[in-house]
């Protein structure tokens, strides 16, 4: 399975920018299991405040 593609916020927050529907099936079929990510840029503004794929999860 190919590493998600993130962009590292100001506050060092990685929103995801490929890859989410990836993620969310990891999280939700294996949980607790890390997946690797590749780091294609840097974004000015903070992205703490977004959601993240375990807010969507039950």
């Amino acid at each position: 399975m190919p590493a998600l593609w993130v962009y590292r916020g100001s506050d060092g927050a990685l929103p995801i920018y490929d890859g989410v529907t990836r993620a969310t099936r990891v999280a939700k079929l294996v949980p607790g299991i890390l997946k690797p990510v590749e780091v294609v840029g840097d974004l000015q503004p903070a992205c703490g405040y977004l959601p993240t794929v375990g807010d969507f999860l039950p």
